[in-house]
């Protein structure tokens, strides 16, 4: 029991540091297309660089995990994090700070597809409540870079936060390369990349709900730092209203998890969609900055409950030996539909009302997770 519990702190403190370190750019986006002149599809190209280079990462690199080198990725992330922080802290031109977004993205590739394998693998029961867990740190260290870089960029300048969350990765890489982790079970035969575990139908439907749950993630992390601000947010109350959503998340997520391993994983996930997908729309519907951010408040609760609901039954139904396999396949197709929301989003923010946008993408949840409901149905 020690050493589970030692494990799960050890893998829970890397996690938030990385996540801390990456995150810190969303905070400043609309700094840096301010400060360097780049138009507002470059938003979307920073933006969906890091969403592509992670899915390419978590197709192609996490499936190593499965082979005996689970620890090894789980270095190579934050060192990735680093490089990343140190091109964004030295850039002056959109190449540079694309560059710096896919190195970012290929460390969370690397990194979190064996992390929430050996989270799920600690122990046969309590899967959901432990990446609940898992979730909801990441959650509070992608909030926390912001809201901190936000808070520096004022009296430091635009390249100081860079540099000092780079510390943060180099104590998540501090903390997984000095502690023992634990092995992940290894696959009997030796695989290829994890497309062909879609033709399972008990990690398809998983997959599809947190798809749906992670969609509009595409157009808040291209746009909400613009949005607020076209409202007239500061760049503290930009990073304040990510900790306004983060707080419920982080607060609820492991109570999410354990409500999903008592009550059933696909209840609790299809109920949180039926309140992320309207929740959604609405964001766009007001002109006051303070209301978005109360929805996001309401909604984070339901993100907590239906996020670890759907991560737990895909380690519930990965098949053996090929759980960080599944673990990156979901997160590799989280982001790419997220990079495509991305590219959609900031193309279209000049052309249609930021409503249209939020509409979109409020009954692209809801079609995904019924979509993900009648298929389970249909093998029942």
């Amino acid at each position: 029991m020690t050493s589970t519990r030692a494990t799960e702190r050890v893998l829970l403190a890397s996690a938030f540091m990385l996540s801390a370190s990456n995150s810190v750019v969303f905070a400043l986006m609309g700094n840096l297309q301010d400060e360097f002149g780049f138009g507002a599809a470059g938003l979307g190209f920073i933006a969906a660089a890091g969403f592509l280079a992670s899915f390419i990462m978590q197709v192609v690199v996490a499936p190593f995990a499965d082979r005996g080198h689970a620890k090894l990725l789980m270095i190579l992330g934050p060192v990735l994090a680093i490089v990343g922080n140190a091109v964004f802290a030295t850039g002056s031109s959109l190449l540079q700070f694309v560059i710096a977004r896919a190195i970012a993205g290929s460390a969370t590739g690397c990194f979190y597809p064996p992390a929430r394998a050996l989270m799920a693998n600690l122990k046969s029961d309590g899967q959901s409540e432990r990446l609940g867990a898992m979730a909801g740190i990441d959650l509070a260290g992608f909030v926390t870079g912001p809201v901190i870089g936000g808070l520096l960029v004022g009296p430091l300048g635009l390249r100081w936060p860079f540099v000092i969350f780079s510390i943060a990765a180099a104590i998540s890489f501090f903390l997984v390369s000095t502690r023992p982790l634990p092995e992940l079970p290894r696959a009997t035969e030796r695989a290829g990349l994890p497309f062909g575990l879609l033709r399972d139908r008990g990690v398809l439907v998983p997959i599809m709900l947190l798809v749906a749950l992670a969609l509009p993630v595409g157009l808040y992390d291209s746009l909400w730092d613009r949005f607020l601000t076209d409202l007239g947010a500061s760049d503290a109350v930009v990073g304040l209203s990510l900790g306004a959503y983060a707080i419920p998340f982080v607060a609820l997520s492991r109570f999410g998890g354990r409500l999903a391993d008592r009550r059933g994983h696909l209840l609790v996930a299809y109920t949180g969609i039926f309140v992320v997908a309207p929740f959604t729309v609405l964001y766009g519907q007001f002109s006051a900055v303070w209301i978005p951010i109360a929805l996001g408040t309401i909604e984070s609760c339901a993100q907590a409950c239906a996020a670890p609901a759907a991560a737990g039954l895909l380690a519930r139904n990965a098949p053996a030996g090929r759980a960080a396999s599944a673990q990156g396949l979901a997160g590799a197709c989280n982001q790419l539909v997220a990079a495509v929301v991305a590219l959609l989003a900031t193309w279209g923010y000049g052309i249609v009302s930021p409503n249209v946008l939020f509409a979109i993408a409020g009954a692209a949840v809801l079609a995904v997770g019924t979509a993900a409901r009648l298929l389970h149905r249909s093998g029942s």
